[in-house]
């Protein structure tokens, strides 16, 4: 089953469910993954593939981690002054649940081991490449599924 169908038919259960957190996370997720620019119409993009909602998943796996780390700042803020931190406990209890979600559907990343072994590969077959093109050989094979900063940082090293 395609990521996008099987996002459709969790929201689908979700909603049934009545679980309002999950629905509405995969209503948002779906609806940025399916959205195709203009830019991408005139370049002829006009279908969503399992690589773009990956990407989209991707995003925002990332843009909820860096939540919660803003969260645990605020709570450690508001705890060394003495705050009310059960209002941040709510939200990080609710951006916790998100990140479990996302994770679900996030492609199985691969270890620095497994990616130094792919770009050692990819070496020793095109001796000559440089950086550009061992970017370009693991977003065309393991998209979505690496840190780009780690691959980029094996890459040049």
């Amino acid at each position: 089953m395609a990521l996008l169908d099987q996002l459709k038919a969790d929201q689908l259960a979700a909603r049934k469910a009545n679980d309002r957190l999950k629905a509405d996370l995969l209503s948002t997720l779906i609806g940025e993954a399916t959205q195709i620019t203009t830019e991408e119409f005139k370049r002829g993009v006009t279908a969503v593939t399992d690589e773009k909602v990956a990407a989209t998943v991707a995003k925002f796996l990332k843009n909820t981690k860096q939540t919660l780390e803003n969260l645990a700042s605020e709570r450690a803020r508001l705890i060394g002054g003495a705050g009310d931190a059960s209002k941040v406990d709510a939200r990080i209890t609710a951006a916790a649940a998100e990140e479990a979600i996302l994770s679900s559907y996030s492609p199985k990343q691969l270890t620095e081991a497994e990616l130094r072994e792919a770009i050692d590969a990819f070496r020793a077959a095109n001796p000559d490449a440089n950086v550009g093109a061992v970017m370009a050989h693991l977003k065309a094979n393991f998209g979505g599924r690496y840190d780009g900063k780690a691959a980029s940082a094996l890459a040049r090293g």
